[in-house]
């Protein structure tokens, strides 16, 4: 009897482990699941998903962080199948103040322009939905 208790107790904690990773099946997700595992910020709106290359997305979301509102940005890979959040950063609220700021990781930097600047072709451009302000990605 106590053998049967102790296999079902090990089947049911290698299970419980087997999800409490921050993998998933989309990149959506990998962001869902890095707030619940790692205290991240949690995310309540995602602006747009651009695809870099097969494999490799970057995510510009609004999340809260201890009671705070601001937006971030986060590499996101396919590995062994499941999605991943490898990299983020948060780039703040868009205010004209941070248009001569930037904030990056080793994957890519990111900060704000506005209608009158002019970025080159290697640029990614994200319209935020409730802002004047776009936000501008260099992948590395």
């Amino acid at each position: 009897m106590f053998r049967i208790l102790f296999i079902f107790t090990l089947i049911l904690t290698v299970g419980c482990q087997a999800n409490n990773d921050s993998s998933s099946s989309t990149p959506a997700e990998a962001l869902e699941r890095l707030n619940l595992n790692e205290g991240y910020a949690e995310v309540k709106e995602i602006y747009e998903t651009i695809e870099i290359d097969e494999g490799r997305v970057i995510s510009v979301y609004k999340g809260m962080m201890n009671n705070i509102e601001d937006i971030f940005v986060a590499n996101i890979e396919k590995m062994d199948g499941k999605w991943l959040v490898t990299d983020a950063t948060n780039i703040g609220m868009p205010t004209a103040d941070k248009l001569n700021q930037s904030s990056g990781t080793e994957k890519f930097e990111a900060g704000y322009t506005d209608e009158k600047s002019k970025l080159n072709e290697e640029i990614k451009i994200i319209q935020l939905s409730d802002s004047n302000y776009k936000i501008w990605i260099e992948v590395n």
